[in-house]
């Protein structure tokens, strides 16, 4: 009986063994748009203009036709990350500023898919070609780095109010 009693501990050791998930992807799969938030004032004195980094005091974010949000009433918010859609070239986003709403929608190129692993799948970088808002509250926007391959530090695109 004892031989049996241990062959049904070794068993179920090697079951839950088994049974572990495996954390060999250490990569980053997401690639994720960097946005920031800008206003732009006039100097009289010098007749020049000058960007001014701009922090959000409510922000709610949400891709259109997703059920749940990216950002949810975040406070104080000078940057968001977003992800662009990988089987599609047009990513749309509701974005509502305090109390304004806008819908704003990202036009971009889904290219260079690099293959990570069998564990990790592929990263999708993208190529972003054009960007337009409902302008309710974002005056313009502008795309400073068209090429999203990492959730780097940079901005991708400046939205302007």
């Amino acid at each position: 009986m004892n031989f049996f009693r241990t062959i049904y501990i070794l068993l179920a050791v090697l079951l839950f063994a088994a049974c572990t998930s495996s954390d060999d992807c250490r990569e980053e799969t997401d690639v994720k748009m960097r946005v920031s938030f800008f206003t732009r004032t006039y100097n009289a004195t010098t007749n020049l203009y000058s960007n001014t980094a701009l922090s959000i005091d409510s922000l709610w974010v949400n891709g259109l036709g997703q059920d749940s949000f990216l950002y949810k009433n975040a406070k104080s918010v000078k940057s968001i990350l977003l992800p662009l859609k990988i089987n599609s070239e047009q990513s749309e986003f509701i974005v509502r500023f305090n109390n304004t709403t806008d819908t704003i929608v990202f036009f971009h190129e889904n290219n260079n898919q690099y293959f990570l692993s069998l564990e990790c799948g592929c990263i999708v970088a993208h190529t972003i070609q054009e960007a337009v808002s409902t302008k309710h509250y974002a005056d313009s926007i502008s795309i400073i780095n068209q090429q999203v391959i990492n959730s780097s530090d940079a901005a991708h695109i400046q939205i302007f109010n």
